[in-house]
């Protein structure tokens, strides 16, 4: 625990992150990053030794600073911990523990986002992804949507929908819509809400209860936020049960 101490002590400092920052680019002088900081030569070297001892940097035979591989690694992981602590009131009321391993290291992608805190925004901003779809619209949630869909290309785009409730109207009106491009898949216990096409995504949290919450959430068309996303999805829908015409009971709603 000690080591981790001291890490987090030498992370504490703003002016020692952002140098860790300026670092990442490439190999930088004291007077170089001093300057970067407006900061004073002293002050500056004084930061870059105790990054130093904490072998986060190492000072090159030419006089020039660098990531050491560890540092790079720890680097890494700030922007995961900058996103969790920059939404803390967010995190206090949902939940993250069932996240597949590394998606919560991962986490920091997400932090090029804007927050919608109204269930208004994110089923607009749902409807957004199949609307302005050109290739591919992919779905999660815990229950089939009652909201329409009005994508502007029905015939050229592809649509997945993984559910853990099936409404069968829902289902024939989206193959009336896409035909064959549409694959519905189930999986039980649904956690979290996905919503994306080839640019844009959101997603939505469960509550602490374990209940997703759609009155807020995060929706971004960074490439970061799009791959965390996209990576998350694609494994739940490699888990899930696929769906045919034949697999839906529409007197009892259920599947057989």
């Amino acid at each position: 625990m000690e080591e981790v101490t001291e890490l987090l002590f030498v992370l504490s400092s703003d002016d020692r992150r952002r140098l860790l920052l300026e670092l990442k680019t490439g190999r930088l002088r004291l007077t170089q990053l001093a300057q970067k900081l407006s900061a004073t030569v002293q002050e500056t070297s004084k930061h870059l030794a105790r990054l130093s001892d904490a072998k986060l940097i190492e000072k090159h035979s030419n006089g020039s600073y660098r990531l050491t591989a560890y540092g790079g690694q720890v680097l890494g992981l700030l922007p995961s911990f900058n996103f969790l602590s920059r939404n803390r009131e967010y995190f206090l009321s949902h939940d993250l523990s069932f996240l597949p391993p590394g998606f919560l290291q991962r986490i920091g992608e997400l932090s090029d986002y804007q927050y919608r805190a109204h269930v208004s925004d994110m089923i607009g901003h749902a409807q957004q992804v199949v609307r302005e779809a050109e290739q591919y619209a992919w779905l999660m949630v815990d229950q089939c949507p009652t909201y329409s869909f009005n994508p502007k290309h029905p015939e050229k785009v592809s649509v997945r929908a993984l559910v853990s409730n099936i409404r069968p109207e829902v289902y024939e009106w989206g193959r009336a819509t896409f035909g064959d491009r549409l694959e519905l898949r189930f999986m039980d216990n649904v956690k979290i809400a996905i919503a994306m096409n080839e640019k844009i995504a959101n997603v939505c949290f469960p509550n602490l209860d374990g209940r997703i919450d759609y009155s807020s959430g995060f929706i971004s068309n960074s490439l970061d936020f799009h791959r965390w996303c996209h990576d998350l999805y694609s494994i739940y829908w490699d888990k899930s049960k696929k769906i045919f015409p034949t697999g839906i009971n529409t007197a009892t709603h259920t599947l057989r």
